[in-house]
């Protein structure tokens, strides 16, 4: 009678049919696959090709529940390679042989994954996911292999052979970033620029783009906050400190406009608004001046620190009423002076000019409310609510306005990541 040869079906029972391998070269005759016929459920015994042999130290058997193993990346579909996982996935045997109990694996479509003391469970998008990082390493590893062994040749025949550059591998990155404790703080700002370098400008998924957008927008809300609040608690006036406060306002203007509460676009920073003298000297500028996006009509908006005392430290009469700081008032003249100006002058300055002078409306920043009293604020207020053309407020009041705005998304954020 002539013997078996591979793969035959040794046995067909009431409940499955049973496979073996034989091997008349190698002289075996193993078990190596179950196919049951009343549940969807396949159990492969991973053996060694060569001795017909147990495959894995541990590892006995490989069940697949309620999915074809055919169906599934990183296992083995030809009999001829001794079934079990391909080079793709048999790293985490490593693994698991730290766990000598554990005999058998489970690979399901319905179940999560889990573990217990003698077996180890992967659905199978658990298992995909560790296909997808762990594939790349090994693609990376040929690679590396071939490219090691042309430059070493090339270092011996330089003009027969030309060194190669190493390529790209997909997948890599998100193996370096899964393999690695990386935190914000630790990528340089040369990291960032070679990442956004080699961002495609072909990006299909709108996903992808929507997410990277959702990112940067969040970083910066984020920094803008802290910004802000370093412009608060700065300790010493000067004339940085004021340089420091337009600068940050020029690039935060969006700041400056939701306090028109208006459709408004920037206009300029540092705009001249008239007033030079016959000899050319004099001239006057507004720190920033917005346009109403509909109207025309323009605004404008004067600068000073937030350092600047808006109310004087001695009582004016009594021990409830006092004068308004120094700044508050130059400040405010000086706002009206430039108003003057603009629109005494507004016929020559609006030559070429799309913007409008209908009796422009006047923002002061200046100041803080923290740390006066109340009766220092109720003079403070009865002050400012007395004035008509001029608009006063304060860095403090500015700052917790603009937090609603950015509070609002960074916090929502916050705790999606979280």
């Amino acid at each position: 009678m002539k013997k078996k040869q591979g793969e035959y079906r040794k046995k067909d029972l009431a409940t499955k049919e049973v496979f073996f391998y034989a091997s008349e070269r190698d002289g075996y005759d193993a078990k190596v696959r179950e196919v049951y016929k009343n549940k969807p459920l396949e159990i492969h015994f991973p053996f060694n090709p060569t001795s017909g042999g147990q495959k894995y130290k541990y590892i006995q058997s490989i069940e697949f529940h309620n999915i074809s193993p055919k169906t599934i990346n990183g296992v083995y579909k030809s009999v001829e390679r001794g079934y079990g996982l391909t080079r793709n996935l048999s790293p985490i045997i490593l693994t698991l042989e730290k766990h000598p109990s554990i005999k058998k694996i489970i690979i399901t479509s319905r179940a999560p994954s889990s573990m217990d003391r003698t077996s180890i469970t992967f659905n199978i998008h658990d298992l995909g996911k560790i296909f997808q990082k762990i594939s790349p390493f090994r693609k990376k590893q040929n690679k590396d292999l071939k490219n090691i062994s042309n430059n070493t040749l090339s270092d011996v025949f330089p003009t027969e052979i030309k060194k190669e550059l190493k390529t790209y591998t997909e997948g890599e990155i998100i193996a370096f970033f899964d393999g690695r404790r990386i935190r914000p703080k630790d990528i340089s700002g040369a990291d960032i620029e070679k990442i956004v370098d080699m961002i495609p400008e072909n990006i299909k998924r709108d996903v992808v783009v929507y997410q990277a957008e959702e990112k940067i927008n969040h970083i910066k809300l984020e920094k803008t906050r802290t910004d802000f609040e370093k412009i608060i608690n700065q300790k010493n006036d000067s004339n940085h400190l004021e340089k420091k406060c337009q600068d940050f306002f020029k690039n935060n203007h969006w700041i400056l406009s939701n306090i028109l509460s208006m459709p408004v676009v920037f206009l300029k920073e540092k705009a001249y608004v008239g007033g030079k003298e016959y000899n050319n000297t004099g001239g006057k500028e507004a720190d920033f001046l917005f346009r109403n996006n509909l109207t025309k009509n323009i605004f404008i908006i004067e600068i000073k620190t937030p350092l600047k005392k808006i109310v004087e430290m001695k009582p004016y009469r009594g021990s409830d009423v006092f004068n308004i700081g120094k700044e508050v008032v130059g400040g405010l003249i000086q706002a009206l002076d430039q108003k003057d100006n603009l629109q005494k002058e507004f016929y020559k300055l609006a030559q070429n000019s799309d913007f409008k002078s209908f009796n422009p409306r006047v923002v002061l920043i200046v100041g803080k409310i923290q740390g006066l009293t109340e009766k220092e604020m109720k003079s403070f207020d009865l002050f400012r609510n007395s004035i008509k053309d001029v608009e006063i407020i304060t860095y403090d009041e500015l700052f917790e306005k603009t937090k609603l705005i950015l509070g609002e998304f960074i916090e929502t954020k916050n705790i999606e990541q979280g």
